[in-house]
């Protein structure tokens, strides 16, 4: 359950390349969490380079203005291991298949609960399910 955001300067990606970006991030997500194919909910937001800032070498890494943050919310659970080799999973494949410099992808998880979640309806179908009805 997934939801991914995904924010960048303007001018920096194709319509096309977005779509390479998101069939990628996705992918991943269904490959390193066992996602299913069909929880897929993301957003991508431009930016102004005015309203888009980043330190182009902290903790050592040279990054441009392609720069991509990545967020992806998702329900609690991972192990560490997993996280770093989505990490690194992620990383590469975006370099090898959508020609994204690895330094350029800046990736943020955070872990909300089941309960936090309504995918329509005002119901809290994860939690619910999780759970065997609601509680």
């Amino acid at each position: 359950m997934p939801f991914v955001r995904v924010d960048y300067m303007k001018g920096q990606y194709t319509k096309e390349q977005l779509g390479s970006i998101s069939k990628t991030i996705q992918s991943v997500l269904i490959e390193q969490f066992n996602v299913p194919s069909k929880d897929y909910f993301q957003i991508y937001q431009k930016h102004e380079d005015f309203e888009f800032y980043y330190d182009p070498e902290y903790f050592n890494v040279a990054r441009t203005d392609k720069l991509l943050y990545i967020y992806v919310t998702l329900a609690p659970g991972r192990s560490q291991l997993k996280k770093l080799e989505f990490y690194q999973k992620l990383s590469c494949l975006l370099s090898t298949t959508c020609s994204i410099r690895q330094e350029d992808v800046f990736i943020m998880l955070v872990e909300s609960e089941r309960e936090n979640w309504s995918f329509g309806n005002g119901l809290a179908q994860a939690f619910e399910l999780n759970n065997g009805g609601v509680q």
